[in-house]
């Protein structure tokens, strides 16, 4: 019996959703052990080991295959959702790209994955994972999937995905996707400008990282004290920058709703300029979406 699984891998974030519920965790990838921390993850993958998903590697790369991260954070997802007692898992995969490079990347991507066999050590044994088959959507589908009564003819919407990494925009009419772009606005670049601010104010250095830590506390923390800093102001300018591309690109003041997802939309639900958007889960979305996709196709 295989495994069917949704599984979205953002820049920031990795997401998971299964037959037994969610996961989702940090996409970052460091060599060597860090397993003193409770949710620490420890893989081995091609001979090394890799704690996953605490302080470590980010990725830039707009091609997800091309990036040494993607694979392992795959392959993590599936392992912390498998039963334990398992050495071998056959699994069936619905993933996701920004819709920007869907089209270019999408037959390369299921090439990749599909029929792929890995064998990776987790929680002291080795575990083969195969994958049997995979879909691949544009990663703002994903309301359009579990929503469709909102996207029925004669009715439009923009999708507005804040990911790590960038800002991907989908214009719908109906369920047709009329026009899309992508924006270099995401959380990984607005935290490195916060970070630069910050480095500068107090003469410090501090990391993306860092910075999303300060902004859940409301402040910097400097010689063990919390010290102001104008987060406010950072996320007002960094928000009319998104919504300025996305006006001089699409028909913004007249569409039927315009809903806002990804992490980068739950960072910034304060300063979102629109309440009137689809009910679903900002995070989530895209791997509920792919999750009920997979059940409906492979179960």
């Amino acid at each position: 019996m295989s495994l069917i699984f949704g599984i979205d891998v953002g820049y920031s974030h990795t997401k998971l959703v299964g037959p037994d519920g969610y996961d989702i965790f940090r996409s970052t990838v460091k060599q060597g052990v860090i397993d003193v921390n409770a949710n620490s993850t420890v893989i081995e993958y091609e001979g090394k080991k890799l704690t996953i998903g605490e302080r470590g590697r980010i990725t830039v790369a707009a091609n997800k295959i091309a990036d040494p991260n993607f694979e392992p954070l795959l392959l993590t997802a599936v392992l912390r959702n498998m039963d334990e007692k398992l050495t071998n898992v056959k699994v069936k995969l619905v993933t996701g790209l920004p819709i920007g490079w869907y089209k270019k990347q999408k037959d390369e991507l299921r090439d990749f994955l599909l029929n792929k066999k890995v064998t990776v050590g987790y929680k002291g044994k080795d575990r083969t994972i195969h994958i049997e088959d995979c879909l691949v959507f544009p990663q703002s589908a994903g309301l359009a999937l579990t929503n469709p009564k909102e996207f029925e003819e004669g009715r439009t919407n923009l999708i507005i995905d804040i990911g790590g990494l960038t800002v991907d925009v989908s214009y719908y009419e109906g369920r047709t996707v009329a026009h899309l772009e992508s924006y270099q606005l995401g959380m990984l670049k607005f935290y490195a400008k916060v970070a630069s601010a910050i480095n500068q104010q107090f003469n410090v250095q501090v990391s993306d990282q860092d910075v999303e830590r300060f902004i859940e506390e409301g402040a910097v923390i400097i010689d063990e004290e919390q010290v102001d800093f104008d987060f406010d102001t950072h996320f007002k300018e960094w928000m009319d920058q998104i919504v300025t591309q996305i006006k001089l690109d699409f028909p913004y003041d007249i569409v039927h709703k315009k809903t806002w997802v990804g992490g980068g939309a739950l960072r910034f639900n304060d300063y979102l300029p629109t309440k009137k958007s689809i009910d679903c889960d900002k995070i989530l979305n895209n791997a509920e979406a792919f999750y009920n996709v997979g059940v409906q196709k492979f179960g």
